[in-house]
């Protein structure tokens, strides 16, 4: 399965964008309203690994391994890599990429992921892709700039 969205941010350049990003009041933001927990956050450098844990008729870990870092003058892009998968996920994939343009950037939010079961997938879908739309609204209200 897949989902893949794109956000422009206004007058934010590419070198903010890189250290909110790896800032964990960013990702903190980004899950408030959420019934999300980081358990751990090492950043979004190669080998840095993430733990979170979803409640979903009970608490899930999850957990991803950042890789796959580029880093040129006018994007940055990372992968989370699935390693312990809740819901019966076999593979999540997402890749964060940023780009400049002009004097904003472009958040790309690609997907994949597959499900042991596809019954289970068509269900669980919404329930994973749901915290990716949102962040339409989060990533433009979400001050820049601290």
């Amino acid at each position: 399965m897949k989902y893949k969205q794109s956000v422009l941010i206004k007058n934010v350049d590419i070198k903010t964008a890189k250290i909110v990003f790896s800032d964990d009041r960013f990702i903190n933001y980004l899950i408030a309203l959420q019934p999300v927990k980081i358990i751990k956050w090492d950043g979004i450098f190669n080998g840095a690994k993430a733990h979170m844990r979803f409640w979903f008729f009970g608490w899930r870990d999850f957990k991803v391994l950042h890789r796959n870092n580029v880093e040129e003058s006018d994007l940055f892009s990372f992968e989370d890599f699935g390693l312990v998968l809740p819901f019966g996920l076999i593979q999540w994939v997402h890749q964060h990429k940023v780009i400049k343009d002009k004097n904003n950037i472009k958040i790309i939010d690609d997907l994949t992921f597959t499900f042991s079961n596809s019954i289970t997938g068509l269900f669980f879908y919404p329930i994973l892709v749901f915290p990716i739309v949102i962040r339409k609204i989060l990533y433009k209200t979400y001050d820049w700039n601290r």
